[in-house]
């Protein structure tokens, strides 16, 4: 991940502290540690999805929860939380830090540089040889038996309906 702090302030920047504030710091920082896990290998152009139980790695423990990561796009938050709607979930938290990461041509993660500012005057865009990355952590209600396979195949279908219809 490269500088821990710099992670995790990129990583919560736009979270609401009321969001955050009925989890420990160890949940926090355990929920940015097991979104950067996940984010390892991303093949280029490809979105990772992931629907699983929370536990230690969720803000509520809980919670189910639905992670996201792929290239920076619009259209990403409002399409994901209309496609849990159409599964009668809605979200009770949303973390979503874009992100400048490298990455080597396989798709392994080596670096999470810092966050995408929209200002460019801010001198913060990515570089040659940065990714604009678009990281997605949603705590939803508890899911039954079997649901998350159905949802996650939903979303990655949704995701790359939105890659289609940016590029």
């Amino acid at each position: 991940v490269g500088d821990v702090a710099r992670y995790l302030q990129a990583y919560y920047r736009h979270a609401a502290p009321d969001e955050l504030s009925g989890a420990t710091p160890e949940r926090v920082a355990a929920v940015a540690a097991a979104h950067a896990e996940f984010a390892e290998s991303r093949p280029q152009g490809r979105a990772l999805v992931r629907v699983r139980a929370g536990g230690e790695t969720s803000l509520d423990p809980t919670a189910d929860v639905v992670d996201v990561v792929t290239d920076d796009m619009p259209f990403l938050v409002d399409s994901i939380s209309m496609e849990l709607a159409n599964h009668d979930l809605s979200a009770r938290v949303v973390v979503h830090p874009q992100l400048r990461v490298r990455r080597d041509v396989t798709g392994e993660l080596r670096e999470v540089v810092g966050k995408v500012i929209a200002n460019p005057a801010e001198n913060s865009q990515p570089t040659h040889d940065e990714l604009a990355e678009s990281w997605t952590h949603i705590e939803i209600g508890s899911l039954a038996p079997g649901e998350a396979d159905a949802i996650a195949a939903d979303l990655e279908r949704i995701l790359s309906d939105v890659r289609v219809a940016v590029e």
